[in-house]
């Protein structure tokens, strides 16, 4: 019974597109959108309208490349029409026109390519793009295709309105069906995205690891060792093989330049393997059936590493990329984590207030470094200010500025880091927030005074912090 139901399914379709192939005139009714000069020759097969609904496109609009997993987010009002032409304009063609056409009609074109360079099956192309995402409200173009597809979205500005022009060219043996979706969008919406796979890439694997722990080299300390750390957050993990022609620093020197654009900073950017290497092969990678692929593929061969970190939106995101030549080929993996940071804003003038009047002093969490090291991160600004404005309203009293660590490492170590730390609280506070350096003295407690046991993880967070102490 299934396989009848599936073959009446198949010649249903074929029936239909060998409609379209017959049909000489427009459909009764059917308008072209008003801004689109349609391709010539083609015939109106579809028409509808939709006052309001929403609408995903798998296309980042900065960089201009599909994006399945943080679509563009639309709503509007919607125009689905869908035109038919002879098999001999195939998709790639009718691409070409079309691009030149609405350049013409006044377009910016954001993302058009054919079947070779999207480098997806037909039948899965459309089947996302109007299935996973459903954008099938008004109708779709078939998604049992034949072998052939472009892909093009445009945008222009008219009257005050956002207009998106979303276009599915699909190709099948007597004919060619263009599907265009025009967008009069009210809003518009799209999660920045930090670090892409390097333009013409290929990707063996892409996992999405979730939520997890990762080591990530994060620099050098003062006396030049390497600096770790271990971040959580949802890590996505994706091994390459890179176009050809292209070199280890050339992969690097991209993911440089996207890590700057954003804002970011570079963290480590080294050739040779090394300690941050061996922090990049710690657990946390995939398995697919080869113990670990990363050991049998890097184990060798490695001769990049990279990390950065850009902040945004109150969320920060780390990069990694580790290169390697393995058999003439170069390969790279791309590791992104998305991690939210410590809360901001939960030192205020009012709480440090009640916490210092009825205590005596209050404990800090959100002034931040980087393991074992005392520069003050600039995400600590926020708690900062706070800070600077409690005790400037206050000038009438002193504090103590107290480092405190967990119990991990030499005692004598934590003791010049808690010290050091508090020094550079000071420091922040004095020449950046404008308090008056005769209202604070700096001091180290180590682990002398825990607020907790440190046989936990959760402890010895607890006991990683700052305090402010009235004297």
């Amino acid at each position: 019974m299934k396989k009848n139901t599936v073959l009446i399914t198949i010649i249903a379709l074929t029936i239909s597109v060998n409609l379209f192939a017959q049909r000489k005139t427009d459909i009764d009714g059917g308008k072209d959108y008003p801004l689109i000069t349609r391709f010539e020759s083609s015939i109106l097969e579809f028409c509808k309208e939709v006052k309001w609904t929403d609408y995903l496109i798998p296309v980042n609009f900065d960089e201009g490349y599909l994006e399945w997993d943080e679509p563009a987010k639309l709503e509007g009002k919607l125009f689905r029409t869908q035109y038919s032409v002879s098999a001999d304009n195939n998709p790639a063609y009718v691409l070409k026109v079309l691009k030149s056409t609405l350049e013409k009609d006044g377009f910016e074109i954001v993302y058009a390519k054919n079947n070779k360079e999207m480098g997806l099956a037909t039948s899965s192309f459309a089947g996302t793009y109007y299935n996973k995402l459903g954008n099938s409200k008004c109708g779709y173009a078939y998604k049992v295709t034949g072998s052939d597809q472009s892909y093009i979205l445009a945008k222009t500005k008219k009257d005050g309105k956002d207009i998106f022009a979303s276009i599915y060219i699909s190709g099948f043996s007597n004919v060619t069906l263009i599907t265009q979706s025009v967008i009069e969008a009210e809003s518009f919406t799209q999660k920045k995205v930090i670090a892409t796979v390097f333009k013409d890439s290929r990707v063996s694997y892409d996992d999405k690891m979730g939520f997890g722990e990762f080591t990530v080299c994060t620099g050098k300390s003062p006396e030049g060792k390497v600096t770790t750390k271990k971040v959580e957050g949802y890590i996505r993990h994706r091994f390459c093989y890179a176009p050809g022609g292209r070199s280890s620093l050339e992969i690097v020197k991209n993911y440089e330049e996207a890590i700057l654009k954003n804002g970011g900073k570079v963290l480590v950017s080294s050739k040779g393997k090394g300690e941050c290497f061996n922090a990049f092969m710690k657990r946390g990678h995939p398995d697919h059936g080869l113990t670990n692929y990363e050991y049998l593929q890097f184990g060798r061969y490695a001769n990049y590493y990279f990390s950065g970190k850009v902040s945004l939106d109150r969320v920060d995101y780390y990069v990694i990329v580790v290169t390697s030549n393995i058999e003439g080929k170069l390969v790279f993996t791309l590791i992104t984590i998305e991690t939210k940071p410590m809360e901001r804003g939960m030192v205020s003038v009012d709480n440090l207030n009640n916490g210092i009047s009825t205590n005596g002093h209050i404990a800090v969490y959100d002034i931040l470094f980087e393991t074992g090291e005392y520069v003050v991160m600039e995400e600590s600004i926020y708690t900062l200010n706070s800070i600077a404005e409690y005790l400037n309203a206050n000038k009438d009293k002193k504090f103590f500025i107290v480092g405190h660590t967990d119990n991990v490492g030499d005692f004598s170590s934590n003791m010049t880091l808690s010290e050091n730390r508090a020094k550079a609280v000071m420091n922040e506070l004095v020449t950046k927030c404008n308090v008056d350096a005769n209202q604070l003295e700096s001091y180290g407690a180590a682990s002398l005074s825990p607020v907790t046991s440190n046989s936990t993880d959760e402890g010895k967070a607890k006991n990683r912090r700052v305090e402010i102490v009235e004297q």
